[in-house]
């Protein structure tokens, strides 16, 4: 198995549809727990709106990441701007930092 980082930037004009579409995207996520390692918002200050989010997926292949991000309601109706889907790999002294432990 890989890790994959995903960082997501969203819409300045985004507020609506990250309210229209929260409680679905929380059901997807959980949906997805164990493929989708850690997620959450980013926001530019703590307690401000979020701008994007960042999650870190094990999976086989960028492309069944793809598949899955794809699923996203936020994702579906248009809140993201960008995506970015990078391998991820662990750098020297942090292999024992587990970051969802099973």
């Amino acid at each position: 198995m890989m890790r994959w980082a995903a960082l997501f930037s969203d819409r300045e004009d985004g507020a609506e549809i990250r309210a229209a579409h929260t409680a679905d995207h929380q059901a997807y996520l959980r949906k997805y727990k164990g493929k989708i390692l850690l997620a959450g918002a980013m926001r530019a200050e703590p307690g401000g709106s979020p701008v994007g989010g960042l999650w870190i997926f094990e999976a086989e292949t960028k492309a069944e990441v793809e598949k899955i991000i794809a699923e996203d309601p936020f994702q579906i109706h248009g809140l993201r701007s960008s995506t970015t889907v990078n391998a991820w790999g662990t750098a020297p002294g942090y292999e024992d930092v587990e970051i969802a432990p099973r």
